[in-house]
């Protein structure tokens, strides 16, 4: 019904009819809300992508090189408190890999002053990688020489520098024992002296059989507060992929999170920009999302301890992964045939009810407190998962 307003007759006539008023509002906001979220999800363009990356990549190496000039730093410290020498002087922001390394070897000419059995410094590197492996290096040459002036004062006093300590391609060595209560933040145990054993050595796996009834449940926690369990799965993580496999041995090509894990970071793809993905499994093990062959995946996540204690980590994968804690190499899988390779692991339900597809286990002694695991997964083709099951070592 058309009406005129009786104070202005000259006013336009309104036609009066809210549903229809209501209905067009609704229009215009899904209207704006659906070219928010277009804007939103569009990809970014070639350029801007680019330029993601490349910031990723230099927070990459700066973040990864301020924390080895940390852990040398901190050896150095433990040195000079050793041989009571004078306290070295605090550490200055590093806004570069190379940056850093020009502190590092700074203080570790001035070591040298009171230290003569440290090497030579060796020749200044050219790239980010090389200043990184530069900083490795002069930290574990410092924890060396700490190590031999502890065995000199007590045989026994060497364990303190178990820490800071890691071997070569041996992997990680474990300086105390088995139950040493002076527990460092975190260790790998082994049953020898030789240390720690972390490559299956290419030999054919079988599945570790379970010593006792299982209560399996999911979780990232462990003790009060995590889930009442014997076989805690950690099944959430944060995911990146696929990563073209480069290489006979593409496990052994670093990518970025290798060097540093930036959550909010853009990386380099198989087939373009990635991002990372947050992955809670609903059920055992974790198959990846959306699999690419020949392709390498990355998985994050930080574990949760209320007290010091000696887990054991069972790792099983397909293909084959490697296992990080607390950025120490601790897992590298390499056997040729694994149970899983004969049939498909989603039919083997005795193991999967039991959480146990896995290749082999490790003891790690862990404090109390949050711990950072980050692996890294090699899918030829078809199936791709990864399991990482903890139970106690006690």
């Amino acid at each position: 019904m058309a009406t005129r307003s009786s104070w202005d007759p000259y006013r336009p006539v309104r036609h009066d009819n809210p549903a229809r008023d209501v209905l067009w509002s609704i229009l215009a906001h899904a209207l704006v809300l659906g070219l928010v979220y277009y804007l939103a999800q569009r990809p970014p363009s070639p350029e801007a992508a680019r330029k993601r990356v490349d910031a990723t990549r230099n927070a990459a190496f700066q973040a990864a090189a301020v924390q080895r000039l940390n852990d040398m730093a901190s050896a150095e410290t433990a040195l000079a408190q050793r041989s009571h020498g004078p306290t070295p002087p605090p550490l200055q922001p590093a806004e570069s890999a190379q940056a850093a390394l020009a502190q590092a070897r700074t203080r570790y000419e001035a070591l040298k002053q009171t230290h003569a059995d440290l090497p030579p410094l060796p020749t200044m590197p050219h790239t980010e990688a090389q200043a990184l492996e530069q900083l490795a290096q002069l930290k574990s040459q410092i924890v060396s020489t700490l190590a031999r002036e502890l065995q000199a004062a007590s045989p026994a006093g060497a364990s303190t520098a178990g820490a800071a300590s890691k071997s070569g391609a041996g992997g990680p060595r474990l300086l105390g024992t088995a139950g040493d209560t002076r527990l460092t933040p975190f260790e790998v145990a082994s049953g020898g002296s030789r240390g720690a054993d972390i490559v299956p050595r290419g030999r054919f796996s079988t599945i570790p059989p379970l010593d006792a009834p299982v209560r399996a449940a999911g979780g990232r926690s462990v003790g009060a507060g995590g889930t009442y369990a014997n076989r805690v799965y950690v099944d959430t993580w944060y995911v990146v992929g696929p990563f073209e496999a480069i290489g006979d041995h593409p496990l052994d090509h670093a990518e970025l999170p290798e060097i540093a894990v930036d959550l909010d970071g853009t990386y380099a793809g198989k087939f373009g920009p990635l991002t990372w993905r947050y992955v809670q499994a609903s059920e055992y093990p974790m198959f990846l999302p959306d699999p690419a062959e020949s392709a390498i995946y990355y998985g994050y996540t930080e574990l949760s301890l209320d007290r010091d204690m000696e887990i054991w980590a069972w790792v099983g994968a397909d293909d084959d992964a490697k296992l990080w804690v607390d950025d120490q190499l601790v897992w590298k899988g390499g056997a040729p045939v694994k149970p899983w390779f004969m049939v498909d692991a989603r039919s083997m339900r005795r193991e999967i009810a039991d959480y146990n597809l896995s290749e082999g286990k490790l003891r790690l002694r862990l404090s109390a407190g949050r711990h950072r695991l980050l692996f890294k997964l090699y899918n030829g083709a078809q199936v791709m998962f990864f399991s990482l099951v903890l139970s106690s070592a006690q």
